[in-house]
């Protein structure tokens, strides 16, 4: 059995490597089919592209254009609707769709889903009868990203991390909410001796002056350094707790065990349109390892952030996420293994 495997944001290699992984257990072989995204996660600008080619060499991965996908056999996997009409395009293989994050919300039912595509995947049952994209095509088998061993000193030393203090790992928000971001919080974090590791994205940059003024403390900001094992997923592993915008990173502290303070900035209209949904995922703040804010009042202070986190370090937290996770996501670390049971039986 082959896997074709369609690439145009180095964004789903995190969802491609670990079942990649599991593949070459089994004696199937994958190829990357590859097309330019031209922006920050575009396979060909040359950081991403000798990562890429680095990945492909260590796993036996052959890398191919998106004008080969015509010649795939057996199996084409893709994310949500990357290189939709190319793959409409292709008769005879399997079709199956990851989704990314809450991407799905609007792709679904916008670019039919359930027509084009075999299998989709979806993160958990529960989180599709709330979106009402429940349909026979779906599998919630778990997902793949999650399958995924990291070494929290390993990580350190990687990063060359201050191993004596504890993390707060600070998502950066998009630039069109960095105005309601309480930014500040981070020297409250520093005055209570933590590091502060600040994690943007290539299309949100931080200020150079921001940067500087971060740095100089003894703070670190990261962008996407590496595609897998990701960044945010390594900063996560060696962090104590998440400063989250209201970002879907929501969803990989679930994952990872981190609890998190969370602001609620995100507008009702983005994109120019009323979102249907404001916040995704909003069923996953619900629970004691996470404290939602709007904003920070007059009266905060560093002494009040400590009582915060000593509220999210006390108590059963573990047990809340096990339930979030069985409730909304899943508990177990199998999902390749899964999908891969799926379509040799059906191949």
């Amino acid at each position: 059995m082959n896997l074709n495997f369609v690439l145009r944001e180095m964004t789903h290699l995190r969802y491609y490597a670990p079942l990649i992984l599991e593949a070459n257990t089994r004696g199937i072989s994958s190829l990357f089919y590859v097309t330019p995204s031209n922006k920050y996660n575009c396979p060909f600008l040359e950081k991403n592209r000798n990562e890429l080619e680095d990945f492909a060499k260590k796993n036996q991965v052959k890398i191919l254009t998106i004008d080969e996908l015509k010649l795939a056999t057996d199996v084409i996997i893709t994310n949500e609707k990357s290189c939709l009409e190319q793959i409409k395009q292709v008769s005879g293989p399997k079709k199956v769709t990851m989704t990314y994050q809450t991407d799905f919300v609007l792709n679904y039912k916008k670019f039919n889903y359930y027509d084009v595509y075999d299998h989709i995947l979806m993160p958990s049952k529960n989180i599709a009868k709330f979106y009402d994209l429940h349909t026979d095509k779906n599998l919630y088998l778990g997902i793949t990203k999650y399958d995924i061993v990291l070494d929290k000193q390993e990580i350190i030393k990687k990063h060359n991390l201050e191993s004596d203090k504890k993390k707060a790992l600070f998502i950066w928000p998009k630039s069109r909410d960095t105005h309601r971001m309480p930014i500040g919080i981070i020297s409250n974090f520093n005055k209570l001796g933590w590091q502060v590791l600040v994690k943007a994205r290539g299309k949100d940059p931080v200020s150079s002056e921001t940067l500087k003024s971060l740095t100089s403390a003894g703070n670190r900001v990261f962008s996407d350094d590496s595609w897998y094992p990701h960044t945010t997923q390594e900063l996560l592993e060696v962090s104590n707790l998440v400063v989250n915008p209201g970002s879907t990173t929501i969803e990989e502290c679930v994952m990872h065990d981190v609890p998190l303070i969370n602001f609620d900035i995100k507008p009702e209209i983005r994109h120019g349109i009323r979102m249907p949904y404001r916040v995704t995922h909003s069923y996953l703040y619900d629970y004691d390892f996470c404290i939602n804010l709007e904003s920070l009042d007059t009266t905060f202070s560093t002494s009040k952030l400590s009582d915060m986190v000593d509220n999210l370090q006390d108590g059963d937290i573990r047990s809340s996420f096990e339930r979030c996770r069985e409730s909304w996501l899943y508990n177990h670390r199998n999902a390749c293994k899964n999908l891969l049971d799926m379509l040799e039986s059906a191949c």
